[in-house]
């Protein structure tokens, strides 16, 4: 098997996994909503920045450790 077949079925892999949880989380219908309200509040502009939060929630010390 050459690098580049190994490198396929890696990757193939991963992709087959990635597709698994995305039919787990489809499933559940809670989680599916609250991806949707959080989506629709990104598209709103109801988000900060994760430099702004981890300041206001005086967490800067504890993201450089």
């Amino acid at each position: 098997m050459t690098a580049e077949e190994k490198e396929l079925l890696t990757k193939a892999a991963s992709l087959m996994e990635e597709l698994l949880e995305t039919l787990e989380v489809s499933k559940d219908k809670k989680l599916v909503r609250d991806l949707k309200v959080a989506l629709r509040e990104v598209d709103e502009g109801k988000t900060k920045p994760l430099e702004e939060l981890v300041r206001e929630l005086d967490l800067e010390n504890e993201v450089r450790s």
